[in-house]
């Protein structure tokens, strides 16, 4: 269903521009200009660029669905019942987060899944302690050619092992070395880059005359705890959005009467330690995720959190083993299986949180209003709130090629043979005030819009009076 029917947003755009070079060479160069690193966007490059769209999406899907082998395989090393595991898997596959981010045309899914392989590696006692550690070592460099997030959960392992391990585990040390040989090669990248972060925060503190909380940061980490559950609620659309906030409302209040009943039983077993590994490694993620967020960005981007969202479904389904009575943990399995299925059935059947397609439809609508009233064919162009080195016109790229739409910087200015047409604009997020609104606005008045979502704007200008 998300492949085909919701529409990609302005960073899946920005993958299909990656994968959409020439060659791997290609792709590397300009991933490297975005800061991230390769190894998603190489691999989608081989399967197909804009002209493939929305069903690249299987990649990220096919590898959110196999993270349940290795989830399981932790589940038992936490000595996970039958129902309990089967609990766990019906959790990840519905709750909203997962859904969300285990679809997205973007290297989240393969952080998480790395991440839950890294773990796994960690703590397991299968294999010899050389293939444990080799398989350790690639999951970690693999994490990192897909996201330097991984770097963080490199650190959340480590402490959950340092407190947390089983008699036959892989040594400490031997993970410290492991981890240590992955990271090198990023360590120069990994310092400059908090150097940099660390000296832009400091001067643009003194720029302001101190630090100043936001109340936007304040709302993002209240509602943080929810939204790497259910990111979206409001957003989707009345009726859907009313079954998401129901839906949530219901899980979070079964929730708390799960962890009141787990608290209450907890003595009837001891914890296993890879059971403690994972509470402890969920915890130290989740705080160094925040930190590491709130000191560069002044915020906390959601897709931040994937290598520990998978934590989560696994998290409580441990916790439906600690409910002593069998008829209130039955009770409970269903309660929180149908409120998480339809909380993903409301993400999945509500609107896009930033309908590029949406939007391209508000510029043809518009288009054809000018061209009745003109006379004239129309010039199409965007401008994105995004780093400079992508095209603007890249929702054209993706849902109208056929519309041949321009750069900002080459509309017709006054005095060119072009310039009486109408010239219909998509805008996200940028301010009216931006240079790259400079060639648009120039002689030109605003004749309408139409506002496509909380994001996205259709414009149409036409010649300003006398020009």
């Amino acid at each position: 269903v998300e492949a085909w029917e919701s529409s990609l947003w302005l960073d899946e755009l920005h993958t299909l521009s990656h994968a959409s070079q020439p060659t791997l060479r290609a792709v590397i160069d300009h991933v490297q200009a975005e800061f991230h690193t390769p190894l998603f966007f190489g691999f989608v490059h081989f399967f197909g660029g804009f002209e493939a769209g929305a069903w690249l999406r299987a990649i990220p899907i096919l590898s959110s669905v196999l993270m349940l082998w290795p989830l399981v395989l932790i589940a038992r090393e936490c000595g996970l019942s039958d129902r309990a595991s089967l609990s766990m898997a019906w959790l990840y596959a519905c709750l909203p987060y997962q859904v969300l981010y285990g679809s997205e045309l973007r290297p989240y899914a393969w952080s998480g899944g790395l991440s839950l392989l890294a773990f796994l590696f960690a703590f397991s006692e299968r294999r010899s302690t050389f293939a444990r550690l080799t398989l350790f070592f690639l999951a970690i460099l693999l994490g990192l050619l897909t996201h330097r997030l991984m770097a963080l959960g490199l650190c959340s392992i480590g402490i959950a092992r340092f407190f947390s391990r089983k008699p036959n585990s892989v040594p400490l040390w031997g993970l410290i070395v492991s981890g240590g040989l992955a990271v090198a090669g990023f360590l120069p990248w990994l310092l400059g880059f908090a150097k940099q972060a660390t000296v832009a925060r400091f001067d643009y503190q003194d720029s302001v005359g101190g630090y100043h909380l936001s109340m936007r940061l304040v709302n993002e980490l209240l509602a943080l705890p929810s939204r790497i559950v259910t990111p979206y609620m409001r957003e989707l659309g009345s009726g859907w959005a009313i079954l998401e906030q129901v839906a949530s409302g219901v899980f979070a209040l079964v929730l708390c009467a799960l962890f009141f009943q787990a608290w209450r039983g907890r003595r009837t077993r001891p914890a296993e330690p890879v059971l403690r590994g994972v509470w402890i490694f969920a915890l130290a993620q989740f705080l160094i995720t925040t930190i590491f967020a709130v000191w560069t960005w002044d915020r906390v981007p959601l897709q931040y959190y994937t290598p520990m969202a998978w934590t989560i479904a696994l998290l409580i389904a441990a916790c439906l083993d600690r409910v002593a009575d069998a008829r209130d943990a039955k009770l409970f399995t269903y309660a929180l299986g149908m409120s998480s299925l339809l909380m993903g059935i409301a993400l999945i059947g509500g609107k896009s949180r930033e309908d590029m397609r949406g939007g391209i439809a508000a510029v043809r609508a518009l288009a054809d209003e000018a061209r009745s009233a003109s006379g004239l064919e129309c010039v199409f162009t965007a401008v994105l709130a995004q780093p400079p080195q992508f095209e603007h016109t890249l929702p054209y790229r993706a849902y109208a090629p056929d519309l041949k739409a321009l750069e900002p910087a080459l509309v017709p200015r006054p005095g060119a043979d072009d310039f009486k047409r109408p010239l219909i604009v998509l805008r996200r997020n940028l301010p009216l005030k931006h240079d790259a609104w400079s060639p648009i606005t120039t002689g030109r008045r605003q004749v309408r819009e139409r506002i496509v979502d909380r994001y996205l704007t259709a414009y149409w200008f036409g010649p300003a009076p006398g020009k």
